[in-house]
């Protein structure tokens, strides 16, 4: 034991003496990667001199029921492992300290404290050997004791907050929203309060950013404001939300409760329209993600009661054949047999996906198909979902001549039909609905004094207008409406655009330039293709800010392979379908990159075989790649072209170094075309590797890059 005391002491005095230098130069002290590892290991070592510190105060205070000349040795042996880690929890401590994102005051107290502890319970093995002084060891203890209770305090509040130990029991205002309550209250702030609030309060301000408040959020963090009005694709809010969930840099931190995509583009469309904090929730736009996601969303506590449902709950393996990429059903409410199904990309809706809901008919409460090619045809499917209480069918294609087809639906209470064609011929059909109570008529063709008669007409039923702006108010345009469900050309197409809003003009472009207000041509019939383009257009119309640029890219490939090979396998996150994918003419989404039509490699290169049935002149091959330069998904550094007629003899017949992005900017699908030698192959071998480190300029820099592919033409 007395070679045990003498290493000890010389190890104590040293984990002190460090201690000590520590604190003095803390300003001029820069921790290591390694030792910042380390510092997060804290939380797990410090219970170790809480709980020993405390066994030691219960065995010296009651040590007269203790005998034995054994009693001294042990009682020494638990001083010394308590003064051991207890100097080793505050050495952690302060290496974590050197992190940011902690509220300055409470660290300071934390920290001071815990050191204090370290020296105090150093101080108590010095004291008990080799002569134990009784009248100085026990306020010594005492004082331990005390100090660990006020550490262990500050400790909790800030992991838990100030109030963690002494809670603040008064009841929460319950939050009623009304029409007149400004969007960021209603919308951001819960996405934010339940994402964000966790890593970024007044006890953790992590990357020095406090989103507890609205002044906190406009002021930003360590990099800058967190938001860019007018462009959510470079503010940093969402580029690190798209960043992949292994980077360092994503957030929320992997292992945290994620971001929906559906609340990135919500997040995104009000940085899109400028982050007013005052506009209101009468002023959205009736086709804006926003609108939808409160409609879907929206609780007003004081008004809504559970609804109990008799019939059965959906069979779990047919509700996970239905859930797809564009077609989500989830339940109401938790335990709660009634469903809801909501359609998502308006080009990838087929019309079985709406008669296969057939499935769970019994079951569906809420149907959303907002913005999809629904027809007046397709009312005669829905009109079978006899437990329908709510129907969005926003902007879509009906003309509310079979409306009637509806009339089966005798649940029905809430329909949404603005963006439509409607007359109130066509309304008066709803009369015989025994449920419905309310009706939503934004931007249709009626007009203010066409939707007061028919409310007149029918009493029972609140049709809703919607917010109608003043003269003097300019709002801004939502995008276009592509009509079109296909990018991949197989013959000469007509490109159909719409707007829900009356008076809009439509200006476009196919040459790849940005549409203008003035001198753009303006659409007034479908446009016809027959190769790859760029079509770009925006809306506008006289006292309204024109709408955001909306970009779709149409392909085109001449000769279809036999079959595909991958010989490098893509990341496992990203497998889309196998070597399938590339030929299957199913288009990626910029904005959905975990979408199965995508193949995403990072490690290694895209590398595929690609086989033809008979030796085929092809003169250019034509990638269709993403680019999303905040989530790490670059253009490849090369592209390499491999053709001949063998398999084992293929020849490099080009390669190109496609030119890297300076800055940052939009995401989109991005084609890189490559002009072969002329010859006919019946073998192609494609190479594409990612970026091996990102530049200086991006937030990532040095970190391998990211290629994704979901298409891969020959012309």
């Amino acid at each position: 034991m007395s070679r045990f005391q003498h290493i000890l002491s010389y190890l104590l005095f040293a984990l002190h003496i460090l201690l000590l230098f520590l604190l003095l130069f803390q300003e001029k002290v820069d921790i290591p990667i390694g030792f910042q590892t380390i510092g997060r290991m804290h939380p797990m070592v410090l219970h170790l001199p809480i709980g020993l510190l405390l066994i030691t105060g219960l065995f010296w205070f009651c040590k007269q029921e203790f005998e034995g000349e054994n009693f001294p040795k042990l009682f020494r042996f638990l001083l010394a492992i308590t003064a051991i880690t207890a100097s080793v929890a505050a050495l952690m401590g302060f290496f974590l300290s050197k992190e940011e994102g902690y509220t300055a005051s409470l660290l300071t107290w934390h920290k001071y404290s815990g050191i204090v502890l370290s020296f105090l319970c150093y101080g108590l093995w010095i004291i008990y050997q080799p002569v134990v002084k009784t009248r100085i060891f026990t306020p010594v203890l005492s004082l331990s004791l005390v100090v660990l209770l006020v550490t262990g305090h500050y400790g909790a509040s800030l992991t838990h907050g100030e109030d963690y130990l002494f809670p603040d029991n008064k009841e929460e205002t319950e939050l009623v929203f009304t029409e007149d309550t400004p969007i960021f209250e209603a919308v951001i702030q819960p996405i934010l309060k339940e994402k964000c609030y966790q890593c970024h309060n007044e006890q953790k301000t992590k990357g020095g950013l406090l989103m507890t408040t609205l002044a906190g959020l406009k002021k930003g963090g360590k990099n800058g404001p967190i938001w860019m009005s007018g462009n959510a694709l470079q503010s940093h809010l969402i580029e690190r939300a798209n960043l992949p969930l292994d980077d360092k840099k994503h957030m929320p931190p992997k292992g945290k409760t994620q971001l929906t995509p559906e609340e990135i583009a919500v997040l995104s469309a009000w940085i899109n329209d400028g982050t007013d904090t005052k506009k209101t929730l009468k002023q959205l736009a009736v086709n804006s993600p926003i609108e939808a996601y409160w409609e879907k969303n929206k609780k007003n506590q004081s008004s809504t009661t559970e609804v109990a449902y008799d019939f059965e709950p959906a069979n779990e393996q047919t509700l996970q054949k239905l859930n797809t990429p564009f077609r989500v059903i989830f339940p109401l409410a938790n335990g709660s047999p009634a469903l809801q199904a909501d359609f998502f990309v308006r080009q990838a809706f087929k019309k079985e996906q709406l008669s296969e809901l057939a499935d769970i008919k019994e079951q569906l409460v809420v149907l959303n198909v907002s913005n999809m090619p629904i027809t007046n045809e397709d009312l005669k499917t829905i009109g079978q979902f006899e437990h329908l209480e709510k129907l969005v069918l926003n902007n879509t294609d009906i003309t509310g001549e079979n409306l009637s087809s509806l009339q089966g639906l005798s649940n029905l209470k809430s329909l949404s039909l603005s963006g439509t064609k409607q007359s109130k011929s066509s309304l008066a059909q709803l009369a015989k609905l025994p449920a419905l109570n309310q009706v939503y008529v934004w931007n249709t063709s009626l007009t203010e004094l066409e939707v007061n008669e028919i409310q007149k007409q029918f009493p029972a039923i609140h049709f809703e207008k919607g917010y109608i702006p003043t003269d003097t108010e300019m709002l801004k345009l939502t995008p276009p409406i592509l009509e079109n469900e296909d990018f991949v050309l197989s013959k000469p197409t007509l490109i159909s655009f719409k707007h829900p809003l009356k008076g809009v003009t439509i200006r476009y472009t196919v040459n790849g330039q940005q549409p203008d207000s003035l001198n753009s041509p303006v659409y007034q019939k479908p446009i016809e293709l027959n190769t790859y383009t760029i079509l770009k257009a925006k809306a506008v119309k006289a006292h309204w800010y024109a709408s955001d640029m909306v970009e779709y890219v149409f392909f085109k490939g001449k000769y279809h392979p036999k079959s595909v090979e991958l010989i490098n396998q893509p990341n496992p996150q990203y497998m889309g379908e196998g070597g399938s994918t590339l030929i299957n003419l199913k288009k990626g989404d910029p904005n959905d990159f975990k979408n199965k039509a995508w193949l995403g490699y990072r490690e290694k290169p895209f590398e595929a075989f690609f086989t033809f049935d008979k030796p085929t002149p092809i003169q250019s091959v034509m990638l269709s790649l993403g680019r999303n330069l905040g989530g790490f998904i670059f253009p490849p550094t090369s592209v390499e072209i491999w053709a001949g007629n063998s398999k084992s003899s293929l020849q490099l017949v080009q390669k190109i170094n496609p030119t890297q992005p300076l800055k940052d900017g939009p995401v989109r699908i991005e084609p890189i075309e490559i002009t072969l030698k002329a010859g006919n192959y019946s073998f192609i071998k494609v190479i594409a590797r990612p970026v091996t480190k990102l530049p200086s300029w991006h937030n990532g820099k040095g970190q391998p890059g990211w290629v994704f592919i979901d298409e891969v033409f020959f012309n």
